[in-house]
């Protein structure tokens, strides 16, 4: 059994908290000084993830992360909030296509067919819900779950740190292509009722074909990479925060 949202948490260096403070004083002072930008009244009701997938300001993430909201909105990395329309959302597949007038020097790029294979290091980021209302992306490395039955063959497990709040965001491969997309948490106690079985830290993620093909019916051409070399965990983040956003569900 799987429940719906998803994922993790890393440490960040001193450099990298010091730039991250830097940023956040830089964004209050803009919005004190210039325009407001125009949010969807009402209150939050909960929040998710979302990555960039075109220029034209696309952003996939999953059907359950917009469900049942009045309005949505988007916030990149390091940038202000943009209200956001769904332009599609598929129950079946669990994903959702937004569109915000954003602006992004980076969009993510998928990897080669066939990918992730089995035992597979990838990496997760989002905006996990760790007690407190997440601001910034978090990345948690893991890999591609060898055993157990997804039951459908459009999904596969991975051996990672999967929380609710991450709904929607992006399975890397370790050069930062992405290899899949989040979408839920192994329900350790049911699992645990019904086999036996200890699966911790535990998610599921679908397969990156999936959510290309939904992005074809839709318009959207997912950009391709060749794999370069492996990254570190704070390039790896570095490059995620070029195109990874939050996605929040109004009232």
């Amino acid at each position: 059994e799987v429940f719906g949202p998803v994922l993790p948490v890393v440490a960040v260096d001193d450099a990298e908290a010091a730039r991250l403070r830097q940023e956040r004083d830089r964004r209050v002072m803009r919005a004190l000084s210039g325009p407001r930008p125009v949010l969807p009244g009402g209150s939050v009701l909960s929040s998710g993830s979302g990555f960039v997938v075109s220029r034209a300001g696309y952003v996939l993430t999953n059907q359950h992360v917009v469900r049942g909201c009045g309005r949505v909105s988007v916030v990149p990395a390091g940038e202000r909030e943009f209200v956001a329309s769904v332009v599609a959302a598929d129950a079946g597949r669990d994903l959702a296509l937004l569109k915000a007038p954003i602006s992004i020097a980076r969009i993510a790029e998928f990897g080669d067919s066939g990918d992730p294979l089995p035992a597979a290091e990838v990496a997760v980021a989002g905006y996990p819900q760790l007690g407190l209302v997440t601001i910034r992306p978090v990345l948690r490395t893991g890999h591609v779950y060898v055993g157990g039955d997804v039951g459908r063959d459009d999904r596969y497990l991975l051996k990672t740190d999967i929380r609710r709040g991450n709904s929607g965001g992006p399975v890397l491969d370790r050069t930062g292509r992405v290899v899949g997309v989040v979408v839920a948490k192994v329900d350790t106690p049911a699992v645990y009722a019904e086999t036996g079985e200890m699966l911790r830290d535990v998610g599921l993620a679908i397969r990156p074909e999936v959510a290309q093909a939904f992005l074809a019916e839709h318009g959207v051409t997912a950009e391709h990479s060749d794999r370069g070399a492996d990254l570190d965990d704070t390039a790896l983040m570095a490059r995620v925060r070029g195109f990874i956003a939050q996605v929040r569900c109004w009232r």
